[in-house]
Order: C-alpha cells, then structure tokens, then sequence
C-alpha cells in the first residue's frame, strides 16, 4: 500500500456539516455535565452519548451484527464506570467506547488487529483530526460554487471572531475594558468570557470529533473512493482563503486597533499612573489578568508564524510586514504590562515560587516576540525561529538550573518585611525547606509574635538534618556547603532584643 505525501490533502469526509453540529452538541452537553462538577455517572453518560452519535453518523451502513458486537463492547466497557470512577475504570470505559466504533465504522468483517488498530487510531489521533478537518470543509465550500459568499464570510468572520476572542482575554485582563463592553447591550458574553471552560469545551469537541468522524477505514471508506479523489482534487486547487491577503490585512488592521485600546490604558493608568475612574481601584487595575495578557501574547505569536510562513501572503506584502512589526510591538508592550502587573501584585502580597516563575515565563515570552520581530527583520525562516526560541529555553533553563529559587523568594520576602512592614508569611517561607532558614533568622531577629516559637523549633529541626545529612559525603552540594557554613556561624536561631 503506498502512501500519501505528508502536505497531500486528507479525502473528503461526507457529510461533514451535520457532523460537526452533532458534535457540538455532544460537546456541549459534556461541558454541562463536566465543567465544576466532580466526576460520577456523567462520565458514563457523557461516554453513551458519544457511542449514540458515531451510531448516528454511520446508520445507514451498520449491519445487525455489527450493531450488536458494538454495543456489547460498549456496556461492557462502560459496565465497571458505573461501579466507581477510577483510573482503571476509566480506561476500561474510553477503550470500551473506542473498539465499538471501530466495529461500527468498519465491521467484524476484518481481523481483531485491524479493529483493535482503528480503535487505537481513534483514540491516539483522532482528536488532532479537528482543526486540519474544519479547514479542508471550508475550503471545499469555497470550491463548490458558492466561492464568493463563502469567501467572503470567512473573509470577515475569521477576523471578527479572532477579535472577539481577544476582547474577551482583554477583558478578563482589564476592569475598564470590562466595563466599556458590559455597556454595550449585544456584548453578554463577553464579560462573562471564561477562558478555561472555552479551551474544556473545544478539547471536549475534539475528543467527540475523533468518533464521530473516525479514521478507521481511512476517509476514502467514509466518503467513497471517488468522492475523495474528485475532493483531493477540488481542494488542492482551491485558494487558502484562511491565509488570503486580505483577510490576514482586515486581522491585522483591526488586532491593531483593539491591542491599541489596550495599550493606552496600561500606559495612562499603569504606566504613567494616572487617577483611575471611580468605582476602580489601582489595586484590581495591577492585580488583575497578567496571565490572561500572556495567553494573548501567545496567540498573537500563533497568527503572526501562520501569516508570515515561508511563502506566505505576509511574505510578499511590504504592508503587512509592517502592520505585523506595530502589532508585535504592542505584544511586548502586551507582556511587559503583564510583568509590571505580576511586580505590583508581588510588592503587596509577596512572592512565591511560582510568581518568579510566571516572571520567567514572560520574559521567555518576551523575547520570542523580540526574536519574531528580528526573524521579519532579517527574513529567516520559522525553522529559525524554533532554533533561537529552543536555544533561548535552554540557555535559561540552565542558568536557572544555579539559582537558589527557595532561597531568593525567602530573603525577597524577609527583605520586604523589614522594608515596608508588612507580614512576612511564615508558614510559606517554612514550606520552602531549609534554603528559608537565614530569611526566618532576619526577621525572628527583629520578631516576635505567635509564630515565633514554632520557627525557631523549624529551624532546629532543619538545621539538624542538614548537619546529619551533611555527614555523608555523598550528599554534599555546593548551596548546602554554604548553608551548612552559615549555620556554624549562626548555630542558633536569633532572638528578638527585649
């Protein structure tokens, strides 16, 4: 059996609309039954429903005994989810679902291998099917005669929706943003814009999408030899309309002056520090949607690559180049808004270790808008691009390998205490093991209050495991040489001067 090229276009599916309706329906049921609710009979449910809609999608071509073989596996992979939920259950359940609609989808015609094969390509690829899958079907719409409207619809509707998304994320991000859309009566669920249970749904649509329309018989079984080959022929001369000139030109006009709303009241009330509006403190401004700012960063990184592939309409366009330059640069001024914002969050509340890893993480974000700006500059190629985002994780990767995180967050936190006066947490700093130690000593040095006594019993404690576990010298390490060498200069724990 030969093999199609990795860039030849999938055969068609049939009947891929009504497909795609059926499951988002499913998804949509399994985002109610799911989403802040603990895990029971739903997921048995949730599983049937899944099994009722691949048997919907493929009625007309089941056999009895098909039928039958299929839902025996399916109660029988069901069966120990409904005695509890566990991970083995869970297994039994989704494997259950799998082999019944690799029998569905392609009979008990063929050997055990083949249907346990399918049923592994369900359940391994299937769900990546999705995006590539909504892609080919609207290009064969463009190429099926009705181009124009088609076209136009998308040409506009990419666009609008994309910025919508980005509202949304604004909004999370940005109490002012969040009011000027809340006053606009057709924008209800935009404020409401929940990014978690968006990303649940669509990873639920997926799922659902890998049985609905399996690839278990290959797409030609599912369509018909020659439907996909006169499909394979359609699409491959059809116009990408999702990458057009003009539709990544209306993305990038309209990212820019959204981003541009955004970028105005982070330099007016961040930035600059100008009296915010009444009802809107500093405090809900600064401590608010630094990682919702990052997610944006992320996707806008996503569009810029898709727009300026190799050969791509960007590539050809001076102004979209340049439209892509304002827009990045809005994104670094995106991220570094989302650091101030961390910094001013952390100087109230303090840090911790995963706050100092978030300040990390953006500058890492940072810098792959910086390098996207210098890939334009210097015209590389993506396959540049991943080299110097790769070789920029691993050069931080390993500096931050000689970092004392613990210890840098504790003395941060001590070094704040002593500065401004506001609580050092203790239970935290005691959380982070013995690299807190000399930042529990500064502050019980100058400290005394109800948790005193039991940090100084925590330092002991420490203290004496470390001089033990020292003894060994296949324990010792450079960082706990050097607390150990500070504790024989501090062998006790400092007390407060009465």
């Amino acid at each position: 059996m030969t093999s199609l090229p990795l860039d030849a276009p999938a055969p068609a599916i049939s009947q891929p609309l009504p497909k795609l309706v059926l499951a988002g329906a499913v998804a949509f049921l399994g985002d109610r039954l799911f989403y802040d609710h603990p895990l029971g009979i739903s997921l048995v449910l949730f599983l049937a429903l899944i099994g009722i809609a691949a048997l919907v999608t493929g009625w007309h071509r089941i056999r009895a005994r098909d039928l039958t073989a299929a839902l025996v596996l399916l109660i029988v992979g069901l069966a120990p989810l409904i005695e509890t939920v566990g991970f083995v259950s869970v297994i039994l359940g989704i494997v259950g679902l799998a082999l019944s609609v690799a029998v569905l989808t392609g009979g008990l015609n063929r050997r055990a291998g083949a249907i346990v094969a399918a049923a592994s390509g369900i359940l391994l690829t299937g769900p990546f099917d999705l995006p590539p899958d909504v892609y080919r079907v609207a290009r064969r719409a463009v190429s099926a005669g009705r181009a124009p409207r088609v076209a136009t619809l998308i040409g506009w509707g990419v666009p609008i929706a994309l910025c919508v998304v980005f509202a949304g994320l604004f909004s999370a991000a940005n109490p002012l943003i969040e009011g000027w859309i809340s006053g606009i009566p057709w924008s209800a669920p935009i404020p409401n814009f929940d990014l978690p249970r968006i990303l649940s749904w669509l990873m639920l649509l997926a799922i659902v999408w890998a049985f609905v329309a399996p690839r278990a018989g290959g797409r030609s079984k599912l369509a018909g030899d020659a439907d996909s080959h006169a499909a394979e022929m359609t699409v491959a001369v059809a116009p990408p309309v999702l990458l057009r000139p003009s539709m990544v030109l209306r993305c990038l006009v309209l990212f820019n002056l959204l981003f541009a709303v955004q970028s105005a009241t982070d330099v007016v009330y961040l930035w600059a520090g100008f009296a915010l509006p009444s009802g809107v403190t500093h405090a809900a401004y600064a401590h608010r949607g630094a990682y919702a700012l990052v997610a944006t960063a992320l996707l806008a990184a996503a569009f810029v690559l898709a727009a300026l592939r190799s050969g791509g309409v960007g590539e050809r366009s001076p102004l979209i180049r340049a439209l892509v330059c304002v827009w990045i640069g809005q994104n670094v001024l995106l991220v570094a808004s989302a650091m101030r914002r961390l910094d001013l969050y952390v100087e109230a509340y303090g840090l911790s270790i995963l706050r100092l890893a978030a300040l990390i993480w953006m500058a890492l974000v940072a810098v792959g808008l910086a390098l996207i700006l210098a890939r334009i500059a210097l015209r590389r190629s993506n396959a540049w691009l991943v080299r110097a985002n790769l070789l920029a994780l691993a050069a931080t990767l390993y500096a931050c390998a000689f970092v004392n995180f613990a210890g840098t967050v504790a003395d941060y936190n001590a070094e704040r205490w002593s500065r401004t006066g506001q609580a050092f947490d203790f239970v935290y700093a005691m959380s982070l093991d013995a690299e807190a130690i000399p930042a529990v000593d500064r502050v019980l040095a100058d400290y005394d209050g109800p948790q005193t006594e039991y940090a100084r019993w925590w330092r002991g404690w420490h203290a004496r495991d470390l001089r033990e576990r020292m003894r060994d010298w296949r324990a010792w390490t450079f960082r706990d040489q050097r607390l150990l060498n500070y504790l024989g200069a501090h062998p006790d724990a400092p007390s407060r001067a009465r």
